[in-house]
């Protein structure tokens, strides 16, 4: 108890306050139990849950301490014979005075402790949290990056070793798989960094005013290799449609809502991206007309590391993260994003973001 003592930090001014203000309190409703007749006994009750809410709203143990003694010094002085002074005529007083200060001592540093090991239980299941979320990373990715590393290193061994007897469609076909897996290999990158800067609270937004088309547009560029067997549609119902966003993040969010569309349904799928204006809102639906998402799987498909049953076409795992980080960066937005069916039959994702409005410069 010495060392933590020792340890402690000098409380700070509005501790202080703090202090004497509950102590100030307790004496207020002493002098009031005094007057309506109750005994020192009661008193000296009030004086010990002075103590404990001090220990409670304080991290100093030095309040505890300063409370403890004042809190003897004060009782001495408004309810003992004589009063007002800090002599005493009871000879079993200085005794009480004692174990008064002892018991205030005992109860503010018991409050103080479970204080303490409250907040070292929550840091450690935060650092567990943390711990549990790498090695869920390093665990969801390990086979993730292997398959398409393995790809890549292949077509280009194939490249190097017979690339003379090879035409040129067979060439153009290599060329375009290892386009494809690098490509996902940047997205799965891309992914990875935002949620672990989220994690690590660095995620910064930089808010400008953008077009939603232009938005959508550099979206497309990304997944212009990955969508040529896909029908992709862009319509906005008004011609400029500004939002107050940060782009990049933007950008990968529909950079992953496109991937997600284009994984989970066969060729010749027709996605659609739709935008418009509600009040202050600018809203955006990510549509495909394929088979839909199960009932069951839609509470969860925005939960970190959640695949689902479907079965990707091209047979590699989806990480999870996707969905998830969409969720994240639409929030930290102001807007929302929701999972929606889409008539007849189909997924609907929709998010709304800030509109932005026009700065006229003279």
């Amino acid at each position: 108890m010495r060392n933590s003592f020792k340890l402690s930090k000098l409380p700070s001014w509005k501790e202080l306050f703090y202090s004497l203000l509950i102590l100030g309190a307790a004496t207020l409703i002493g002098l009031l139990f005094s007057n309506l007749g109750f005994t020192e006994a009661n008193i000296i009750t009030i004086y010990l849950l002075a103590i404990l809410l001090t220990s409670l709203l304080t991290t100093s143990r030095w309040c505890n301490l300063l409370n403890s003694l004042i809190s003897v010094l004060v009782f001495n002085f408004f309810f003992t014979e004589p009063k007002f002074t800090l002599h005493v005529y009871e000879k079993g007083y200085p005794v009480t005075f004692v174990i008064l200060f002892i018991a205030s001592w005992i109860t503010g540093t018991l409050a103080v402790r479970v204080k303490e090991h409250g907040k070292k239980a929550a840091e450690a299941e935060m650092l567990a949290q943390k711990e549990q979320l790498r090695a869920n990373l390093l665990r969801s990715i390990s086979h993730d990056l292997r398959t398409p590393l393995t790809s890549i290193s292949g077509n280009a061994s194939n490249l190097l070793s017979n690339s003379s007897s090879f035409d040129e469609a067979t060439k153009k076909q290599i060329y375009s798989d290892i386009y494809e897996d690098s490509m996902w290999l940047i997205n799965l990158v891309e992914n990875l960094l935002s949620v672990s800067r989220m994690e690590d609270g660095k995620m910064i937004l930089h808010m400008q005013t953008e077009l939603i088309d232009e938005i959508v547009t550099e979206a497309l560029r990304h997944v212009e290799k990955r969508s040529f067997k896909h029908i992709i549609k862009v319509v906005h119902e008004e011609e400029l449609l500004l939002v107050k966003i940060d782009a990049r993040l933007i950008v990968q969010v529909i950079i992953n809502l496109i991937d997600n569309a284009i994984k989970y349904t066969p060729p010749g799928t027709e996605i659609t991206i739709h935008s418009k204006k509600e009040d202050e809102w600018i809203v955006v639906d990510v549509t495909d007309n394929g088979a839909g998402i199960p009932e069951e799987e839609k509470e969860r498909v925005f939960e970190m590391f959640y695949t689902g049953n479907n079965k990707i076409a091209d047979s590699r795992r989806s990480i999870g993260l996707g969905l998830f980080l969409c969720k994240s960066i639409i929030e930290a937005h102001g807007g929302q994003i929701e999972l929606l069916d889409f008539e007849p039959h189909g997924s609907l994702f929709r998010f709304t973001l800030p509109a932005g409005e026009v700065s006229l410069h003279e």
